[in-house]
């Protein structure tokens, strides 16, 4: 049995994708010499490390608690649509 997901899941997603999409591109730049399959191979390699990244560096650790409280708070607003990086995820209703 398929569980159906949510829109508000499938736009989160979806912006994942797209941040994804763009760190392979960053990564690409900092060493263009890869092909695009080695780069995207390389991408997962790099997130698997960004636990440790945070522990080390307090203030990007910060950081990502000020988005997560940003979006705690607007979620309590059922009307307010997340926007993350100027990218906007509906609030799964009608904006």
């Amino acid at each position: 049995m398929t569980k159906r997901m949510s829109s508000k899941l499938v736009d989160a997603r979806t912006l994942a994708s797209y941040e994804l999409d763009k760190f392979i591109d960053y990564i690409h730049s900092v060493e263009p010499r890869l092909s695009l399959d080695q780069t995207t191979v390389l991408a997962p390699f790099a997130l698997h490390d960004l636990p440790q990244l945070f522990q080390i560096n307090p203030p990007l650790l910060d950081q990502l608690k000020l988005v997560a409280t940003d979006i705690h708070k607007k979620r309590k607003c059922a009307r307010a649509p997340i926007v993350v990086n100027e990218v906007r995820l509906s609030n799964g209703g009608n904006n």
